[in-house]
């Protein structure tokens, strides 16, 4: 009696057809689970769930063009890591591209709001794999630290992450959902088809699915291929940061966030997150470029004096690398959908203006996206489908991500002597609320 081959493992990183002996430095990350046939080719399998209408083009210049897959997601950061393993939770063939090798260090403040709990129990990303502490002791500090205020909360406003560990189980998660991971694999370039798209990766030969999800973070050239443009008067926040592991004997006993309100007239501020393992300041400034690292060498500096943190950090602050964040840009933006595209994440400048915080926001989009895309491949009129991403992130959102349209500096003694001001000013950067 004739025995078909057994199923074989193979790990995609640049090649899908790499021997599955290799030591792939990201197999942790990129592993699934594909039937080959009798030849060692992959063979393109199509769930229970999966609309009957998904075309089966195949290319015959390479084996990754046979691959055919109802979504394509570049970029593996936060939002686009969410929509992978939702999409497949439905049922959905996915592959989930990114340039970078995983895990990665990340510049962000690496903290979450607490309305992401129901979504990371939806993943499910346990708090234990991200380094996940709550926190719950907030301080509002003047520039220079001479008054101060802290808010109170009814419940905790949020999580400090390890950002790499949050990352890196992103993408693990979805791999062990039949996500199909690519790292180290850079998508050069986006050709939009009549009922497909095919993604190209240079060396590492092209990819074609039937929808996409950009998600390649801020300042992706991609999005002119996809012919979603950015808002004329987007405003940018620049970022320093630094960071520093705490020894035992300087460690503090709980977790705290410092926001230190005021930087200029702008809306610019500092941020500084502690915990038993580590401490991080950085600058979010909507000044002049050139001052934003000055400013974190200067804040670093005045918080070791007044002993708001345990260590001074402004020598290493004059190193730290400056990143631009364009906070709340999704609001300025016509649209957020190209022909069989959605825009999400930092890509979509889904980061809220109150905060400069992207996580939970870009979470929040790639779960929205999730639900349009499983909506669109089945339907006949898939673009139609994809149309409503724009209204429904703008119903469920715009709120959160919006500005407080307040003058900061008007508010400032307000905050410093009025309890009611100091939790209204809480509640707004940490849960997105109106003041």
């Amino acid at each position: 009696m004739y025995h078909p081959p057994a199923a074989r493992e193979t790990y995609a990183c640049s090649d899908v057809r790499r021997d599955p002996s290799y030591n792939c430095p990201n197999a942790d990350l990129t592993r699934s689970l594909r039937i080959n046939d009798t030849a060692g080719n992959p063979i393109a399998l199509r769930s229970n769930n999966e609309s009957p209408r998904t075309p089966r083009r195949r290319a015959r210049k390479n084996i990754m063009a046979n691959i055919q897959y109802d979504v394509a997601i570049v970029g593996a950061g936060p939002a686009g890591a969410t929509a992978a393993i939702l999409l497949a939770k439905k049922g959905r063939s996915v592959v989930l591209v990114d340039r970078a090798k995983f895990p990665r260090e990340a510049t962000c403040a690496g903290w979450l709001s607490a309305r992401s709990a129901s979504l990371l129990e939806a993943l499910p990303i346990k708090p234990t794999a991200i380094g996940q502490s709550a926190f719950r002791d907030v301080t509002f500090y003047r520039p220079d630290f001479s008054e101060s205020a802290k808010p109170k909360f009814e419940d905790i406003p949020g999580y400090l992450i390890d950002r790499t560990r949050f990352d890196n189980e992103l993408v693990a998660t979805a791999g062990s959902n039949d996500v199909s991971v690519r790292t180290c694999c850079a998508a050069v370039d986006i050709r939009l088809d009549e009922s497909s798209v095919t993604i190209d990766l240079g060396d590492d030969g092209t990819l074609r699915s039937r929808l996409l999800i950009l998600a390649a973070g801020r300042n992706t050239k991609l999005l002119d291929r996809v012919g979603v443009a950015t808002g004329s008067n987007e405003s940018l926040f620049w970022t320093a940061q630094v960071d520093q592991p705490l020894t035992q004997k300087v460690a503090p006993k709980k977790s705290s966030v410092d926001v230190v309100l005021g930087l200029d007239n702008g809306g610019s501020f500092g941020l500084i997150c502690t915990t038993k393992q580590r401490i991080s300041i950085g600058v979010h400034w909507m000044g002049e470029r050139l001052q934003a690292v000055p400013t974190l060498v200067l804040l670093c500096r005045r918080a070791a004096e007044h002993q708001a943190v345990p260590v001074d950090l402004s020598e290493q602050a004059r190193a730290a690398l400056l990143i631009s964040s364009p906070a709340s840009a999704a609001l300025d933006r016509d649209t957020h959908v190209g022909k069989h595209t959605l825009v999400i994440g930092d890509a979509g400048g889904f980061i809220s203006a109150a905060s400069n915080e992207g996580i939970y926001p870009a979470m929040w989009s790639a779960q929205i996206a999730a639900e349009v895309i499983d909506k669109a491949l089945y339907s006949v009129h898939s673009q139609d489908e994809l149309m409503t991403f724009d209204s429904l992130w703008r119903i469920q959102m715009a709120d959160y991500l919006r500005s407080p349209h307040t003058d900061i500096q008007f508010l400032l003694p307000l905050i410093f002597n009025n309890q009611p001001m100091a939790d209204r000013m809480g509640a707004a950067f940490f849960l997105g609320e109106n003041i």
